[in-house]
């Protein structure tokens, strides 16, 4: 049975998760809030919400991927030793294995940092700062998951494809819609693009705990109840074993692919989307590296040699981003071939990318 507004409230009854009263009197509110799977936000006025996610088909990589989602939540909550790692993951509240369905506590009071972005028109570096001292914990937690060997068979240890094209070919990505086969031409039409992504595989390691799909919707900011600012990480079904720079990489890729969008006519600008360059981006990006790189403790040489694969990653990062932006789009248009222009620029001088990123500061 898949999920719809019409009979979670059943469910919901059913699994034992609310109260039939909750519904008799009005004390529930359902808001579908899907994107790649079945999301629904269910606001109680006298209780704490719910968040159900539920997969959209059942073919076996889908099925797979919740089930390794629910795991990781059970997981996370069940072991004294990650208390630190579960103060910034949802509260795991039940998984339904029949129906492929994840419960959660809803993150009440808190709106994504690409929210925050928005309504502030600003990226503000205190936020940047929350951002990179926690993922810097999350991967940290990397070597507890790799001494227990329980934690350790949860993970797939992939290796992003873009680094793997020289091996794989390109043909699975016909199965990304009417832009998968335009993104295989418009990556082979820059002819050192596939030789500079090969030559990241062997930086890659497997030490760190890494969320994999890092970006700003996934980011919750909210307040505690003494004022002070929290950040929840969400969306945890690609979880893995890992190169923490692939994270921080990711999130130089949200900065990146702002200030292409940003690269408009002056008069396309407006208060909601406002035109922004790498250099305005500066000061949140240098926040966010800084914190990061403290709170991990990278310094000298190796905070120099950090920062140098998570740029290099960050032109791989960009070539998913281009799936990601033309989803459903018919033809390969001038935003994605700007993104992977921006991945060659990169990757030709990473140097250099790492000096616009950060504004020359490393350490």
């Amino acid at each position: 049975m898949f999920l719809t507004a019409y009979n979670l409230p059943q469910y919901l009854m059913w699994k034992g998760l609310i109260p039939a009263d909750a519904v008799v009197d009005g004390d529930l509110v359902l808001a579908e809030a899907g994107r790649r799977n079945r999301n629904f936000k269910v606001l109680l006025n006298k209780r704490p919400g719910l968040f159900v996610k539920q997969i959209k088909s059942t073919e076996p990589q889908a099925i797979a991927t919740v089930q390794r989602e629910a795991a990781f939540y059970k997981s996370i909550h069940s072991d004294p030793r990650l208390a630190v790692l579960a103060a910034m993951v949802p509260k795991f509240v039940d998984y339904e294995p029949r129906r492929h369905a994840i419960t959660l506590r809803l993150a009440d009071q808190s709106e994504s940092m690409a929210e925050r972005h928005l309504r502030e028109a600003v990226f503000p570096e205190d936020s940047a700062r929350l951002l990179g001292t926690a993922l810097a914990t999350v991967h940290l937690h990397g070597a507890i998951m790799l001494r227990d060997p329980a934690a350790r068979t949860q993970f797939q240890y992939q290796v992003p494809w873009p680094f793997l094209l020289d091996q794989t070919g390109y043909s699975f990505l016909d199965n990304f819609g009417p832009i998968g086969p335009h993104l295989s031409a418009a990556i082979r039409g820059f002819p050192s693009l596939q030789f500079h992504l090969s030559a990241l595989r062997p930086l890659w390691q497997f030490d760190s705990l890494i969320h994999g799909d890092m970006k700003w919707d996934n980011c919750l900011i909210g307040d505690t109840a003494a004022g002070q600012a929290e950040l929840m990480i969400v969306d945890w079904e690609l979880a893995d074993i890992g190169d923490g720079a692939w994270d921080v990489a990711t999130i130089f890729k949200e900065y990146v692919v702002t200030a292409i969008l940003g690269a408009q006519p002056p008069e396309q600008a407006t208060p909601q989307n406002p035109k922004q360059t790498i250099e305005s981006l500066q000061p949140s990006i240098r926040s966010f590296w800084k914190a990061y790189a403290e709170a991990r403790g990278l310094r000298g040489p190796a905070s120099h040699a950090f920062l140098d694969r998570a740029v290099r990653f960050t032109a791989g990062r960009m070539v998913i981003a281009v799936l990601e932006y033309l989803a459903g789009s018919q033809q390969f248009n001038v935003l994605g071939q700007s993104m992977l222009q921006a991945s060659v620029n990169i990757l030709e001088a990473p140097q250099v990318a790492a000096a616009q990123l950060t504004g020359g500061w490393v350490s």
